[in-house]
């Protein structure tokens, strides 16, 4: 992933910092605003996330369970014109998404340049989090190729060696959590059958997603990578580049080791 691929198979990446709250979001808003439209990302909507709190058990309650509850938080997106980026401000979070990534160096940099424009503007405190997703869209680029040989056999599940009647397999997941003292990844290989998606838990918020990814139907894989690193510092953005830094270092070496060197031929 550290290279140019001509046949790149990631068609969404996610970086992340969440921080100290600012109630007051809205009130930096018109700031941060002009701010995004000058580097770019002139297309504005406001909008809510849901989240839920989970109540804490109550020693001799057991018997007494209650439902989490829902809580309406702000956010704000800006997006670029073809939307194809995206940046997404929340009360304690701040985000970047792509469908057209390229490399870290310019996927990361893009991202560090939105967050240098809000803290500019707002003075973040501190952060608790760091973190990176990626989605990789594993499917046979020539006729005749079996998608087996784009995986290591580790992730591919046993739909392969299933006999026939029983080898239409619709999905398997196979899950790795990796911990590291720069961070922790969890890595998933999704074996679908139909369409490309994405997971329950993350939506492109109105991004397009590349082209050349619309033809996936039929048997494919998803790599869902998240890497993150979570603990409370002060606010420094030379660190939190050195975090990221390490945490894609983390996630390319668990791209490669998922995928064949078949693949990495078919993608250059």
């Amino acid at each position: 992933m550290a290279e140019k691929l001509k046949n790149a198979p990631i068609y969404f990446a996610i970086a992340q910092v969440r921080h100290n709250a600012i109630l007051t979001v809205r009130d930096y808003l018109p700031a941060v605003q002009e701010g995004m439209r000058k580097a770019g990302y002139a297309d504005f909507a406001p909008g809510f996330a849901i989240s839920f709190n989970i109540p804490a058990a109550v020693p001799g309650e057991a018997h007494q369970t209650k439902p989490p509850t829902p809580v309406q938080m702000e956010r704000f997106v800006f997006s670029n014109l073809g939307k194809t980026q995206a940046f997404i401000v929340d009360v304690n979070a701040i985000s970047f998404q792509t469908t057209e990534y390229e490399t870290y160096p310019e996927f990361s940099g893009e991202f560090f340049r939105g967050l240098e424009i809000v803290h500019k503007i707002i003075g973040l405190d501190f952060s608790e989090r760091v973190g990176l997703r990626y989605l990789d869209a594993v499917s046979p680029l020539t006729n005749g190729e079996e998608l087996w040989s784009y995986l290591v056999p580790g992730v591919a599940g046993i739909g392969r060696h299933l006999p026939k009647g029983l080898n239409n397999v619709a999905h398997s997941l196979s899950e790795t959590v990796i911990v590291t003292s720069e961070g922790n990844v969890t890595a998933k290989t999704i074996m679908r059958n139909g369409s490309l998606g994405f997971p329950l838990d993350l939506q492109p918020l109105g991004l397009n997603v590349a082209d050349r990814f619309m033809h996936v139907n039929g048997p494919h894989a998803i790599l869902d990578t998240d890497a993150a690193w979570q603990t409370r510092e002060e606010f420094d953005i030379a660190a939190l580049q050195h975090r990221l830094g390490k945490l894609h270092e983390i996630a390319e070496g668990v791209f490669d080791a998922t995928v064949t060197e078949r693949a990495k031929a078919a993608w250059r």
